[in-house]
């Protein structure tokens, strides 16, 4: 049986015998956009023979609105847009009177489908169309606000934190903000394939650097906050390039060498603890604080001991005049001979009396 009618779609032909089993196909590939198993942005699928054999418009267009219909220049070919077949079906299955009415009347209505289909689909989501960024890493309350609902995650606006899911519809951004209430229960999330900073997440991170990990996030600023607190107590990754000082002080020398590979650097009067390349691009800093120049005030009392001998010792040591050391020798013998002459008698006496 020949097999020359085709369907393709997402860059995927398939065959089948006839124009009803091709037919067949696509209501396949409808129901699956719908039910969220493909959700790219291409929403149009083609139908036509190999050979140029012209499609039955009559059996097309009893399936399908004419709006849902894109002829191609090639007579053989139709285009079926699914958002617009999605769109009928759901109107007739969910939608409104008045949105039905509206369909039959010939009106596009695709805000107010778009309206009662989200309303229905996400209570509590509007669209947004600012296109907010995931957030690097989530606070435990993002996070956990955002795995309730899948394909989600948090996206962040002016401090704001909002549940956002892509491609509704295969072209809308949804937001819903994150209160405070947010209830936090414990989740079970998937093991991932893993690299190093990976490695490093589910060995040492902790549970919520672990958990954002695993759902999907990049979590590069808080791995880089956590690694360096574990490696680097009380180090800072250094705003700009701090220049290593050409002459470091006792103190800062000393204060340095307890870290490896590290130097001395300076900026705005400061002095800092440096080391260059963690993880492979940072440069990490830790003042110099007051604590660590003990060791130059203790220098400086020494010093400062040194001096007052060495003053001592040069004002002993000051060439005296000849009538300076006349002097001091004579009061000196003076004393000398009165030791000698009286302390004895008089000590005689004392024991006399007794």
């Amino acid at each position: 049986m020949s097999t020359n009618w085709y369907v393709h779609h997402q860059n995927q032909m398939e065959w089948y015998p006839s124009q009803e089993a091709a037919l067949d196909a696509v209501d396949l590939c409808v129901a699956s956009y719908e039910n969220g198993i493909w959700s790219d942005k291409n929403s149009y699928l083609s139908l036509g023979h190999a050979d140029g054999v012209t499609v039955d418009n009559s059996l097309f267009r009893h399936r399908y609105s004419p709006n849902a219909l894109t002829p191609s220049c090639v007579s053989s070919i139709f285009t079926i847009d699914i958002f617009i077949k999605n769109k009928e079906d759901w109107i007739f299955k969910y939608g409104s009177d008045l949105l039905q009415q509206s369909l039959r009347a010939g009106y596009d209505c695709n805000d107010g489908y778009l309206a009662e289909r989200l309303a229905r689909d996400y209570p509590g989501f509007k669209i947004n169309d600012r296109k907010y960024t995931k957030v690097d890493t989530p606070s435990a309350r993002c996070l956990h606000a955002c795995l309730e609902y899948e394909h989600a995650h948090c996206s962040a606006y002016q401090e704001n934190y909002y549940i956002t899911i892509d491609n509704y519809l295969g072209k809308h951004q949804l937001i819903k903000s994150i209160d405070n209430c947010t209830e936090i229960a414990p989740v079970e999330l998937p093991v991932l394939d893993i690299s190093d900073k990976a490695d490093w997440i589910l060995e040492h991170g902790s549970n919520l650097l672990q958990q954002s990990l695993m759902a999907g996030y990049n979590c590069h600023d808080r791995y880089l906050q956590e690694r360096l607190v574990r490696d680097y107590p009380g180090f800072t990754i250094a705003p700009g390039k701090c220049k290593k000082v050409d002459s470091p002080s006792e103190s800062c020398l000393y204060t340095c060498l307890g870290y490896e590979n590290s130097y001395c650097s300076s900026y705005n009067n400061n002095y800092y603890i440096t080391i260059d390349g963690f993880l492979g691009k940072y440069q990490l800093i830790k003042l110099i604080g007051t604590h660590d120049r003990a060791f130059d005030r203790n220098t400086d009392i020494e010093q400062m001991k040194l001096v007052d001998s060495s003053s001592l010792i040069n004002s002993v040591l000051t060439p005296m005049s000849l009538t300076k050391i006349i002097s001091i020798g004579a009061i000196s013998g003076a004393l000398m001979y009165a030791t000698i002459e009286y302390i004895p008698k008089i000590f005689q006496a004392i024991v006399s009396h007794i």
